[in-house]
């Protein structure tokens, strides 16, 4: 009868050999959408992205990751196609968890699917343009949505691989006062490259 508990143990424990980890740094480059209003258009330009993350293999195929993403761009407002009001810079954090599917961790080149949910914050805009416009400071909401990425890995030696990811983060928050607020279509689109740490 002390064979079934053991048996059990030991089915239980196989997984815990074939789980390992990675930290990893990128960095790349950032887009986000065009916010249409009426006759003009709230637009910025391509940013700069940084980020982190670190990943907890199950198995050969299935992960969690936690990632952290700092995102910049500048704004402004276009009318007719002429750009009228500089907004400034948008300042975005992004803190995401995912699940993921790798199609062979444990071979050289890994390519790899993800999805999950992201939590996005943004700092306020704040331009001498906003101020002579009668708008001010433009406070931002922080927003919970969709994150989804597609990557692959390259292994140069055992613990040490590069990796080439993009990544789509739903962002799409209330922007200026209660009484009369736009709801900023960002929801960034991430072009990354990245250093990845094995242990």
């Amino acid at each position: 009868m002390r064979v079934v508990p053991l048996l059990l143990l030991t089915l239980a424990a196989l997984p815990l050999f074939g789980q390992s980890n990675d930290v990893a740094v990128w960095a790349g480059s950032s887009s986000v959408g065009k916010t249409t209003l009426a006759g003009s258009d709230i637009r910025f330009d391509r940013g700069d992205a940084f980020g982190a993350s670190f990943t907890h293999f199950f198995s050969h195929h299935y992960a969690a990751e936690i990632a952290a993403y700092d995102m910049r761009h500048d704004g402004t407002v276009r009318v007719q196609g002429v750009d009228v009001i500089g907004v400034g810079r948008l300042h975005m954090m992004s803190f995401g968890a995912t699940l993921q599917w790798h199609a062979e961790h444990s071979r050289r080149i890994d390519p790899y699917l993800g999805g999950g949910l992201a939590w996005t914050r943004a700092g306020s805009l704040h331009t001498a343009d906003l101020d002579n416009a009668g708008i001010g400071r433009v406070s931002i909401e922080s927003r919970i949505g969709f994150t989804g990425l597609a990557g692959v890995s390259v292994g140069l030696v055992k613990q040490l691989a590069v990796a080439g990811e993009v990544r789509t983060i739903g962002y799409h928050p209330n922007s200026g006062p209660k009484s009369d607020q736009v709801r900023l279509e960002l929801s960034p689109l991430l072009y990354s490259l990245g250093l990845r740490w094995r242990f």
